[in-house]
């Protein structure tokens, strides 16, 4: 019998297995966000939303980055100890980390966050953080089944089950039973892994695991902004619908980690070993390939969702309003960039131990904040100023991603090729979804939209015989 906490597969099998995770976490946040919209009301979503969106955000952070350290270190040196001295450091310094944040928030320093949601927010954000944490060890193990049997519980499952038994209860009583629902689970899987295995923790892999995060805080810190930071700060000029929809629209960009997320989880340890055998050549064309393929994909997809996002949020959130909709139609424009950066942030951070994600996403997070307060001086809304602000950001971290993975790897993705590509790609797109959704609007037009990009895009690379594209259905098709 197969015990997932053990149990390694192939690089084919632990990439199906994380994207069917992929698609029961964002199943499961799906439902949960649509479901709470309807039996509890906009209102409650957006103060479920703004402590899950801030929690989750600011979590690398609590952790010390611990979340990328641990699978780094963990894939080259095979034991439990480098385990055992993050579960440590947790609980010195993590546990009382999120304390303090947690009693800043009661003190009022963040104008606008209800104080009814302060011990939640500690409770909540303590539970996803261990989960985190016991997440990243599985993975560094190679253990990837249990890593996702743990996620799809305590992030796609158990919210829902809470949400059914606990709806009556009010939002903070949701959140404080998902987090001790968290806390239960991750624990009990964290003991079972620990306790299976000799180890030695020496303050020489504390120090190893503190030095190797600590470089990447500035970038976690730059990821809470580029994430979380929008609807914080909005948080005194905007009601609760609207933040409501902000986190919603964030939350649905997110959502697409699904499409690229699994490769980034399944290749940072495996690219850390493909590197130490002498394997860069090999790793910047699969890169290459994956860069080109997720930009071109993205691009008329977040067109394709922009054009139709008032019948989205209908169907998402059983709202009819037309500022939700627009929010989300503006929100997932950046949805490229987001994609963009995400694929390239593993293979970033494989190849250094030096925190260049950190620079990049710390130049996008300034590049935000910028754009928000410079909007907002000029006139406009804090809500649309930190829309803008969001989609610049976004913009800016891509372009850092792009520029660090061309100086680690070589890999160039600007070729007159390509970009023709791109500029067809988009010229196709304005003018086909908009002239579908004007003449059948509607369920209708999110169809015939759909079937148009996936049979487009299909073809396309099943058919192109561009270089990279023969490229990837070599990578995909490989046996």
């Amino acid at each position: 019998m197969i015990n997932p906490l053990f149990h390694r597969s192939t690089f084919q099998g632990d990439l199906f297995i994380t994207l069917l995770n992929g698609i029961g976490v964002l199943a499961g946040v799906f439902l949960l966000n649509g479901l709470m919209a309807r039996v509890m009301g906009i209102d409650a979503l957006g103060e479920f939303l703004l402590v899950r969106r801030t929690a989750f955000t600011l979590i690398g952070v609590f952790l010390l980055g611990m979340s990328i350290g641990i699978p780094y270190y963990v894939s080259q040196e095979e034991d439990n100890s480098y385990g055992a001295a993050a579960l440590l450091l947790f609980l010195l310094i993590t546990l009382p980390f999120i304390g303090l944040v947690s009693g800043a928030l009661h003190l009022g320093l963040l104008h606008g966050f209800p104080p009814e949601l302060v011990l939640p927010f500690f409770i909540f954000t303590a539970g996803y953080a261990l989960q985190l944490l016991t997440y990243s060890l599985l993975r560094g193990h190679l253990n990837m089944l249990g890593a996702n049997l743990l996620q799809l519980l305590g992030t796609g499952l158990m919210p829902l089950v809470v949400l059914f038994l606990f709806h009556d209860r009010g939002v903070p009583y949701l959140l404080l039973a998902m987090g001790l629902g968290t806390i239960l689970l991750s624990g009990m899987v964290l003991f079972a892994r620990l306790t299976a295995g000799a180890y030695s923790m020496t303050s020489q892999k504390i120090w190893q695991l503190l030095v190797y995060g600590a470089r990447r805080i500035p970038g976690f810190v730059a990821q809470f902004i580029l994430l979380g930071g929008v609807p914080l700060l909005i948080l005194r000029d905007a009601g609760k619908a609207e933040i409501a929809y902000v986190n919603s629209g964030i939350s649905f960009i997110t959502l697409f980690l699904v499409v690229v997320g699994p490769l980034g989880i399944v290749l940072l340890p495996r690219i850390s070993r493909a590197l130490a055998a002498g394997q860069k050549a090999r790793i910047a064309r699969g890169l290459d390939v994956l860069g080109k393929t997720t930009l071109l994909a993205s691009i008329p997809l977040a067109l394709f969702l922009s054009v139709n996002s008032l019948v989205l949020v209908r169907i998402w959130l059983g709202s009819e309003g037309e500022p939700g909709a627009r929010i989300v139609q503006l929100l997932v424009l950046s949805l490229p960039f987001y994609l963009l950066k995400v694929v390239f942030r593993s293979p970033i951070d494989a190849a250094s131990t030096r925190g260049y994600n950190s620079i990049a996403n710390s130049a996008a997070a300034l590049v935000l904040l910028l754009v928000f307060y410079g909007l907002k001086a000029a006139g406009l809304t804090s809500i649309d100023a930190g829309i803008f602000g969001f989609i610049a950001g976004h913009i800016t971290a891509a372009i850092g991603g792009l520029y660090y993975t061309s100086k680690l790897y070589g890999v160039n993705l600007i070729s007159p090729v390509y970009l023709v590509t791109i500029l067809g790609a988009i010229i196709l797109s304005t003018l086909f979804f908009p002239a579908v959704n004007l003449l059948v609007p509607g369920i209708v037009s999110l169809v015939i939209g759909g079937i148009a990009l996936v049979t487009v895009l299909g073809l396309f690379f099943w058919k192109a015989r561009i270089d990279w594209v023969i490229d990837l259905r070599s990578l995909v098709l490989v046996r």
